[in-house]
């Protein structure tokens, strides 16, 4: 659908326009695309993104979350992570 990641080259691009994003928001988008469709709490997204051997809080991924969206909106992709209220988060393409 336009939006292509590139893990050996850590590059985001959208319809060939570049997306920068740190580094952390790059490994969550990746996450996140590796695993479609599925929802992840947040407690899971900072076991599997930021790894069990750092401590941060639950609330730190609904702020990476917030800036990648801000990433992606720019190119009308924001809409592609959602928000499973109860739930957590997952990544579709499919409309909300």
């Amino acid at each position: 659908d336009g939006l292509m990641l590139d893990n050996n080259s850590h590059r985001v691009t959208c319809k060939g326009k570049e997306i920068a994003l740190s580094s952390t928001e790059f490994k969550l988008l990746h996450f996140f695309m590796k695993h479609p469709e599925k929802v992840y709490t947040r407690e899971k997204l900072l076991d599997r993104v930021w790894g069990d051997d750092i401590y941060v809080e639950d609330r730190t991924v609904d702020v990476y979350i917030r800036r990648l969206r801000k990433n992606l909106q720019k190119h009308g992709y924001d809409h592609y992570i959602q928000t499973v209220r109860g739930a957590g988060y997952r990544f579709s393409q499919k409309a909300k």
